[in-house]
């Protein structure tokens, strides 16, 4: 359900979870918004991630976010890191209204790839890091390459069709991929 809109993937999980009988997908939607407004704010950077995106910032690679996120939870989720996120070219959001399909449908990445000031990015030039299953195949959908650093709970079959699968972003090396390579030894 990672990476879908969000009334997508409420109905998912109320039928999955078989309580469809005595709550609705919209329902649950709202049931959920108390708790997110709540937690969206205390919301961590995945270790590695401040140091990628100043580096690759820092190096002139353009970069920017597609999230599947709408513009309320992103502004909650990234209120505590507004510098580093200030970093990034462009942000394209689940609510942009480029993005008629969530995850995994391309529009989201391929929407991202359209709008950087140079002009467009042949999306077989463009690398992104997923940590959603659904967001590793809109990556390969939109003719990306992937790196996944997935959630460690998440059930390994669901991690195949990444170019590379980490387990965390500190492992990175740029190099690997043609980028600049870390200044630093960390």
């Amino acid at each position: 359900m990672m990476g879908r809109k969000a009334i997508e993937a409420a109905r998912i999980f109320v039928d999955e979870s078989g309580i469809s009988d005595s709550l609705s997908a919209e329902d649950f939607l709202v049931e959920r918004e108390a708790m997110l407004q709540e937690l969206f704010p205390t919301s961590e950077l995945m270790p590695g991630a401040s140091r990628l995106i100043k580096h690759l910032h820092a190096k002139n690679i353009p970069i920017c976010i597609a999230t599947g996120t709408h513009t309320r939870h992103f502004d909650l989720k990234t209120q505590r890191h507004k510098e580093l996120f200030s970093l990034m070219h462009h942000v394209v959001r689940g609510d942009d209204p480029e993005v008629k399909q969530g995850k995994p449908a391309p529009d989201g990445f391929l929407a991202a790839a359209r709008r950087f000031k140079d002009g467009p990015v042949d999306p077989h030039k463009v690398l992104v890091f997923e940590d959603a299953p659904s967001g590793v195949l809109a990556a390969k959908n939109a003719g990306m390459n992937v790196v996944m650093v997935p959630d460690p709970r998440l059930d390994i079959s669901h991690q195949d069709v990444a170019d590379q699968i980490m387990t965390s972003l500190l492992d990175f090396k740029p190099e690997e991929w043609g980028l600049p390579p870390f200044e630093d030894s960390n």
